[in-house]
């Protein structure tokens, strides 16, 4: 009788620590969600500061949007911009907490932004503090501002009810045109610490929408008062914690062929001297190797790529699902591929002096021995090294049809 009492109290215990409820609680409704943090330095009274920005949800008026985006009765945008200033990143996003009646709550922020000035003075500080934080999560996108990165914040989507949702469609869909390069914080960090490895990081830019773009009326534009919107395009380019620059959406194309990161996109050939761009060469599939060698003359690489696509378009009624045209194309869309290849490397090298390629982290791993000698120097060394890039490109496909019909 005795034990069987006390495994029933045994029993109660364990039940009354279940329903203890759990000790570090947050109700929703007593939170500030955010979600996009923009970082910025700015001069005041002579003095540099840490400006963070951040869009806060507005749960009230994000619920009275209508079931395609429109406003409802409310007709209140359905996110606020707050700001904070102060001396260190961790005083400036305290300050900006104080603009808020609930607690700031960023685990839900997916979008980083990284103005330029900032990017241009180092982020080494700002990452400590991001890796230090226990609700900013590693899988964040990172995007560097061409200018503020407040100004950005301030811009309305356009077809998303937030901006984050429009930024996150923008960074997601690069794939489709490889015309931009896309990183998390996670590998943004790693590729700062790896040796022989510089950085790069997504770039986001404003423009003022054409009058094409929207129609005039309710959200239109006007010569007077011309819409702003955001786009995802380029690189931007850093040498170890430093921005030196920014890379084209060709340029970037070239880039992302040597990483291994370019999944899709058209490149428009001409298939006949001096003619106009008449073949679209839509890529499928690709892949690259950077091959270390090391000889007599030092220390060189080759950078090896294979590229894969479809027959998209073809405006001349000329044959061309003959072997020797197809072949053709291939070899036209392999120099295509060879000239931005070459423009992305002579942009990095020469003009940023820039390891985005891993040129470093790939003769490291291969011959560690060599690398130990070169490390110290490298960065010296790396703007001469010399590069050879072969390409190779296939046509798998030709569509629904091989041959354009004639028209009579």
């Amino acid at each position: 009788m005795g034990r069987r009492l006390i495994g029933i109290l045994i029993i109660l215990l364990f039940l009354l620590f279940a329903l203890s409820g759990c000790w570090n609680r947050s109700e929703i409704e007593r939170l500030a969600m955010t979600t996009v943090l923009g970082h910025d330095k700015v001069t005041i009274d002579g003095q540099k500061k840490w400006l963070v920005s951040a869009t806060v949800i507005k749960p009230r008026d994000l619920a009275s949007q209508g079931p395609l985006g429109g406003n409802g009765s409310g007709g209140d945008k359905p996110t606020m911009l707050v700001s904070g200033i102060g001396a260190t990143v961790w005083e400036a996003g305290r300050n900006l907490a104080t603009r808020l009646p609930r607690r700031e709550y960023i685990a839900h922020s997916n979008i980083v932004i990284i103005g330029e000035d900032l990017a241009r003075e180092g982020v080494d500080q700002l990452i400590d503090v991001l890796l230090r934080s226990k609700d900013i999560r590693l899988n964040t996108w990172v995007l560097v501002s061409k200018g503020p990165a407040l100004d950005v914040l301030k811009i309305e989507p356009e077809l998303e009810e937030l901006l984050s949702q429009e930024i996150i469609g923008l960074v997601q869909n690069q794939h489709g045109s490889s015309k931009a390069f896309t990183i998390d914080i996670k590998r943004f960090i790693n590729q700062l610490i790896t040796p022989g490895q510089d950085t790069a990081a997504s770039c986001i830019e404003i423009f003022e929408r054409k009058e094409g773009d929207r129609g005039q009326g309710e959200g239109g534009s006007s010569k007077e008062n011309p819409q702003k919107a955001v786009r995802v395009v380029g690189t931007a380019v850093f040498r170890k914690d430093k921005l030196v620059g920014f890379l084209d959406d060709s340029e970037t194309k070239g880039f992302l062929y040597v990483t291994g990161r370019a999944k899709q996109g058209i490149i428009s050939l001409s298939l006949h001297e001096h003619a106009k761009k008449d073949v679209a060469f839509a890529m499928t599939r690709t892949s690259s190797r950077i091959i270390p060698k090391i000889d007599d003359d030092g220390v060189s690489f080759i950078v090896d790529i294979h590229a894969e696509g479809d027959l998209q378009q073809h405006e001349d009624t000329e044959p061309v699902a003959s072997p020797e045209i197809i072949k053709a194309i291939e070899e036209k869309a392999a120099q295509e591929i060879k000239a931005l290849v070459e423009k992305a490397l002579n942009k990095a090298k020469k003009d940023f002096g820039a390891d985005i390629f891993g040129f470093g982290r790939t003769l490291h791993k291969r011959y560690p021995q060599i690398w130990k000698g070169l490390e110290d120097d490298w960065r010296e060394i790396y703007p001469d090294i010399e590069v050879t890039v072969k390409a190779e490109a296939k046509i798998r496909r030709t569509g629904m049809l091989t041959d354009t019909p004639k028209i009579h």
